[in-house]
């Protein structure tokens, strides 16, 4: 049930290696787009041995931002909260309005940008985020 590379992530990170919180993790690990508390929620409910509540999810989740395993996204569906592993990569994303499908873009082209404001400003960017919203591919077809 457990991976040997979960095992050791956590124990570099001195976090207890539990079965949900392990679980947790390898959903997170497992998806391509970040997903709510309550879609890991879901699907780790039918899994376990005991039953697990929300509030165990919310706590691992908070666990994992803190030790940057995985970040919280700035992204809100419905306004709730989005969790993806960290890539230790910059990245944007791409939401489809319509299905709420949310696509990584690699690449950044606000570099230059963020350079020009700096000077025309006085300001130090420390960080940004970029969202793009349109309608997927499938949802036209609908």
């Amino acid at each position: 049930m457990y991976t040997e590379d979960v095992k050791q992530l956590f124990k570099s990170n001195n976090i207890k290696n539990t079965q949900q919180r392990h679980m947790v993790y390898s959903i997170l690990k497992s998806k391509k787009q970040p997903i709510t508390t309550e879609e890991i929620y879901k699907i780790i409910s039918g899994k376990l041995e005991k039953p697990i509540n929300l509030s165990t999810v919310y706590r691992i989740l908070e666990v994992f931002t803190e030790k940057e395993l995985i970040l919280k996204s700035q992204i809100h569906i419905n306004g709730k909260a989005l969790y993806e592993i960290n890539h230790r990569e910059h990245r944007h994303h791409l939401i489809c309005i319509k299905c709420n499908k949310i696509i990584p873009i690699k690449g950044c082209p606000l570099g230059e940008y963020e350079q020009i404001l700096e000077k025309q400003t006085g300001y130090k960017i420390i960080e940004h985020n970029l969202e793009i919203k349109g309608i997927c591919p499938k949802c036209q077809k609908r």
